[in-house]
């Protein structure tokens, strides 16, 4: 009797082997909740992984006759297993060189800039410059610029220097000083003096140039030590699930660090590169991408040549979106501006960015934009229609508006119609809506990062974070925490607790896809990459409880256990 059942068994392993293969899988995942966000929306218990792809989901029986004596066995102990998320805006080349030369610190009130300030003093020499990292006043808890005074009472043996908004700087009295402008009737040679009305200086628009010749330069650093900080970062991206990224303004010489860990076996996410440029005719765009030597989606599984970007207009932060509207005097008196008529920048014109569409699109590159002004996604919108009016393939392009903060009905229809994708930032709305309430209005809030509005139009949206600075995941100049990034799309509240538009929170699987499913789509990897299913790459994570069950108010205190790139543990709490 034992034989005939061992026999039996023997059987079944050999035909199910027979079916899926004869080998066994390098890894088995069993006894969890793997949500899938397959077409039946599947959630199973077991899954296995054989080179690097998922042979199997379903139930552990499924994945008992793919066990060998060779492979891994991840007991799950009914955790939950999501794909690996997708960070799908990041300068990770940028948070490495800045880690480099400065701590980053998150500042939410001029008093706690004012104590950072005070212990920086202790630590550089005096008479060298202090310069604050950079914090918007939008998430000051004053909401506004810091004054010079402030930061006299922070500071008086070092010059101090403030910069959050582009091209507006604050500086304590030594820093006038240094820089030869107390004097009411000095002057800066590449910017202006805003004074009081006695004469005082109070902050400097422009002078950047000015500024950097008195300030230190930022010491080189080696390209071991930009390779080791990249690695550290890639490392600290798999410590909250990130499996793969978009690098949102890269060039050929930045993909080749990359490259260079990929050799190094270091490389532990998967990115695409995003090109910046600002061309403005066809023959600056065909020198530009001449110059890249890649061929678009050039590259493997691992490093790939994604879309060309140019930049229309600023951002929320500096005062320079393009809105649809005056900026109106609350506007200005926030931003320091002077034209109450101001309606933000904007960077090309409409037929200068139907130019660069249109030659874009012959020479078969994805376009994507950075804009976030609601006139300044129309203009974008409008160049692109009538591109394609003349080539339709457009639509099949994927073009993305990277930011897009402010949604309307009209910009929804005209981006399903031309088969536009959108790129947005969680983080934002979660420390900057309550100021926008505030300085721009209520109305605005409630459309501000409107991912309700995108999802229900149809439009496949990327929820990131446009993580720049620092490496602190919850804490960094954007926080690049997926699982806060989840939290903000499903509660829709901000960090002081408000809710503004309700009707833009997602349902937690929509939430999910927005940071796996639908970024995948965005870099034409939905073959590959978003959901767990047979035949795609082994990227997933692995949760300490259950996504889909917990209450609302925990989903950002979810942590991640294990990551997985390509069936190989990355990260391992």
């Amino acid at each position: 009797m034992r034989t005939r059942i061992l026999r039996a068994v023997l059987l079944f392993a050999l035909t199910a082997r027979t079916l899926i293969g004869a080998e066994p899988a390098d890894v088995v995942l069993t006894g969890g909740k793997i949500v899938t966000l397959d077409a039946q929306q599947r959630v199973v218990e077991a899954l296995a992984v054989r080179d690097g792809k998922i042979v199997v989901t379903g139930s552990n029986a499924d994945v008992q006759p793919l066990i060998g004596s060779t492979t891994e066995i991840i007991r799950l102990d009914g955790k939950a297993v999501l794909p690996g998320f997708i960070e799908s805006h990041c300068h990770a080349v940028g948070v490495a060189r800045g880690m480099l030369d400065q701590t980053y610190a998150e500042l939410s009130s001029i008093a706690e800039m004012q104590d950072w300030i005070r212990q920086a003093a202790h630590d550089v020499p005096a008479g060298r410059w202090i310069e604050v990292p950079r914090n918007e006043i939008t998430r000051f808890k004053e909401r506004r610029f810091p004054t010079p005074a402030e930061l006299d009472a922070a500071c008086t043996t070092h010059p101090v220097l403030y910069n959050s908004v582009s091209n507006k700087w604050v500086l304590n009295t030594k820093g006038f000083e240094t820089l030869g402008l107390i004097d009411s009737k000095s002057k800066l040679d590449d910017g202006e003096v805003v004074r009081d009305e006695a004469g005082k200086p109070l902050l400097l628009r422009g002078g950047t140039g000015t500024i950097r010749k008195h300030t230190p330069k930022a010491p080189e650093h080696s390209r071991d030590e930009v390779l080791a900080a990249l690695a550290k970062v890639l490392q600290t991206y798999n410590s909250v699930g990130i499996t793969s990224i978009f690098e949102r303004a890269t060039d050929p010489g930045s993909l080749s660090l990359f490259r260079e860990l990929k050799t190094r076996d270091q490389l532990t996410t998967r990115v695409t590169g995003t090109f910046r440029f600002s061309a403005k005719t066809v023959d600056g765009v065909e020198k530009y991408v001449a110059s890249l030597g890649l061929k678009p989606g050039e590259g493997d599984e691992w490093i790939k040549a994604g879309p060309l970007k140019i930049t229309i207009d600023g951002g929320i932060h500096w005062g320079t979106t393009r809105l649809s509207e005056a900026y109106g005097p609350k506007r200005i008196a926030f931003y320091r501006l002077t034209d109450p008529e101001y309606r933000g920048e904007q960077f090309f014109s409409a037929a200068e960015m139907q130019t660069v569409f249109a030659a874009a699109q012959r020479l078969g590159w994805q376009m994507s934009c950075h804009v976030t002004g609601d006139e300044g996604t129309r203009q974008v919108l409008e160049a692109l229609g009538r591109v394609a009016a003349e080539q339709p393939d457009v639509r099949k392009r994927r073009f993305t508006l990277i930011h897009a903060y402010f949604p309307a009905p009209d910009i929804v229809r005209q981006c399903r119609e031309l088969g536009v994708c959108v790129d947005t930032q969680g983080y934002l709305y979660y420390r900057d809506a309550d100021t926008l309430a505030q300085v721009y209005g209520p109305q605005w809030a409630e459309r501000f990062i409107g991912l309700g509005d995108w999802v229900r139009g149809g439009i496949p949206v990327g929820l990131n974070a446009d993580h720049m600075i620092g490496l602190d995941p919850n804490h960094s100049m954007n926080s690049f925490n997926p699982l806060l990034m989840l939290s903000i799309a499903v509660t829709r509240k901000t960090l002081d607790g408000h809710v503004h538009g309700p009707q833009q929170a997602l349902s937690r699987i929509d939430a999910l896809r927005t940071v796996t499913q639908w970024p995948a789509y965005l870099s034409f990897d939905e073959s590959k990459l978003g959901t767990l299913e047979v035949g795609k790459l082994a990227d997933l994570v692995v949760l300490n409880r259950d996504y889909l069950a917990c209450p609302n108010d925990e989903l950002a205190k979810l942590t991640v256990e294990r990551t997985i790139v390509g069936g190989r543990t990355v990260f391992r709490k």
